[in-house]
């Protein structure tokens, strides 16, 4: 009856079970049923879907199996918030988005070893030991990546074949099974320390105890008791068993009160720039002048090293902790930068003989270049982030300024030694050094790069972006619509790679705002866009009366 209440469901599905087996087990049936009698049922045709969905709603879903049980909790809440079940459906899914698992993950391995706690609630990433294994990302979950695993764990890690077993199923559902987005218990036996969000994939740092590491995000950081016990004798456990534990988690996600927390994640480009250099160690932001390379590079590289250094953002810091990133005066600090040029070369940038005055005389001698002397200072300071910003890259004659580095500079070669040709010394390049590049596409496409830096590289393209510039109208006219138009004459005007030469949104701006009157926009257009203009055009006014009116 259309009355029915939730628990009424259970004598559907018994009724579904013994008249239609066939097709009430099956997805396009409840997808049928559910077309004729949309008011009746919801519109989740996987039981998978309908439990997450209501575990997520505080409700622990009933006993039993079907696909036709949980019905009545919805048709509930659709009656409640007078919405029809299927845009309820619609509602849920836009607010509960992919469905995720939850795992427990131990903070010891073994009984007697110490809590690694701390140091994941610090660096924002869950954690787990077999120290002696190095890095896994070649670990897929398959059965010949399993039995790969298994045999590295009995050599390096012996012990019963049963045990063994069992932390090569574990440790594949660390790096491989659990996704971006889980949720994740870090446990002291029945104790809940934190609950997280899975926001990064498998990483290998092995300066850590427990170097096998997936970056989260902590949602919750006060202690409880897991309801009913699950999963205490396993490192790595889905959690899945008892419903009420997985509620009780949401409940405490959804009403927690905040701990003092920890940054919140980066966004826009410098969540981007975190994403790519995680994954490739390197990245190069590319685009038209203007358009913020700079800015942005040093900006992510400041605020990823002050993170990591201190647990907040570089505008966050006092004086001395934002020394300690730029370097103050000696500018050796977390975040360096250089710039390539023509005549920038090998000795500048890794080591080479440079001219020397002694007693009055001419000498040479051997230094290092600033990214040796990054390397050598990140070996001694594992546990900090040291970036590299190198501005206008491609102004520079990269494989002879790279050299060799570009043999051990890819993220999995990390720790690889060298032997440098001039020094003859054994030199690597650090897991915590990170490069990031600046290119101006109006002096050269990313496709004239050398091949080999382009594949150490991760690129993210920086356009002209006209909402920087909000709606600020100066002498009745409106930069952002203004620089639209401009850049779109551009693109019809100037030729096959007009899309690179377009004015960027900075033209328009100084000292971080956007530019206030008409002097100042006169004096921009003076000075800045129309000699730069003129080049695009190649001094053909005709071209640039067409653009600029």
């Amino acid at each position: 009856p259309e009355s029915a209440q939730p628990e009424d469901y259970g004598e559907l599905q018994d009724r579904m079970d013994e008249v239609a087996p066939d097709v009430g087990a099956l997805s396009w049936g409840h997808k049928y049923f559910s077309l004729l009698y949309p008011r009746k049922l919801d519109a989740f045709h996987s039981w998978r879907w309908q439990r997450f969905h209501l575990r997520k709603l505080l409700i622990e879903p009933p006993a039993g199996e079907g696909r036709y049980i949980c019905a009545g909790h919805f048709i509930a809440a659709a009656r409640e918030v007078e919405l029809h079940p299927n845009h309820l459906a619609a509602v849920l899914n836009a607010l509960h988005g992919r469905r995720h698992r939850y795992w427990r993950i131990g903070t010891r391995n073994g009984d007697n070893q110490k809590s690694q706690w701390e140091m994941m609630r610090d660096r924002g990433v869950i954690a787990v030991g077999w120290e002696r294994l190095s890095d896994l990302k070649w670990v897929e979950a398959t059965r010949a990546s399993r039995e790969s695993l298994r045999a590295e764990l009995a050599e390096k890690h012996p012990n019963t074949p049963s045990v063994t077993g069992r932390a090569a199923t574990e440790l594949i559902n660390f790096i491989a099974v659990i996704g971006e987005g889980d949720i994740v218990w870090a446990a002291d036996g029945a104790t809940i320390l934190g609950i997280g969000r899975v926001r990064g994939e498998y990483e290998h740092h092995g300066e850590y105890e427990f170097p096998h590491q997936r970056a989260v995000d902590w949602l919750d950081l006060r202690e409880w008791k897991m309801p009913v016990h699950e999963g205490l004798r396993s490192t790595i456990r889905e959690i899945k068993k008892h419903a009420v534990n997985i509620v009780e988690t949401e409940r405490r996600i959804q009403q927690r009160i905040p701990p003092t927390p920890p940054p919140g994640p980066l966004t826009g480009i410098e969540a981007r720039v975190q994403s790519v250099v995680d994954r490739k160690g390197q990245v190069l932001l590319y685009g038209p002048p203007g358009t913020g390379k700079t800015f942005s590079a040093e900006r992510a590289a400041r605020n990823l090293a002050a993170i990591t250094a201190f647990g907040k953002r570089f505008d966050d810091l006092d004086d001395r902790s934002r020394d300690v990133i730029t370097g103050g005066n000696t500018g050796d600090g977390l975040v360096r930068l250089c710039c390539f040029h023509p005549s920038y070369g090998y000795e500048d940038f890794i080591e080479g003989y440079q001219p020397h005055e002694l007693d009055g005389q001419v000498t040479f001698r051997l230094r290092d270049g600033i990214f040796k002397r990054l390397c050598r200072d990140a070996e001694k300071q594992p546990n900090l982030s040291y970036f590299l910003v190198i501005d206008e890259i491609n102004r520079g004659d990269v494989p002879r300024i790279f050299g060799e580095l570009l043999t051990i500079l890819e993220k999995d070669k990390r720790g690889r030694a060298i032997l440098l040709p001039v020094s003859q010394e054994v030199f690597a390049v650090p897991p915590n050094v990170f490069v990031i590049g600046t290119m101006n596409t109006a002096d050269r496409s990313i496709s004239l790069l050398d091949a080999a830096l382009r594949r150490r590289f991760g690129f993210i393209e920086l356009m002209p972006d006209p909402s920087v510039l909000g709606d600020v109208m100066v002498g009745g006219i409106s930069l952002s619509a203004w620089m639209g138009v401009v850049n779109a004459r551009i693109r019809e005007h100037v030729g096959r790679d007009a899309r690179n030469l377009q004015i960027g949104h900075s033209y328009l701006m100084s000292a971080g705002s956007t530019l206030k009157s008409v002097g100042a926009l006169r004096r921009a257009m003076c000075d800045d866009i129309v000699p730069l203009l003129e080049e695009y055009c190649y001094e053909n006014y005709a071209t640039l009366a067409r653009i600029l009116g």
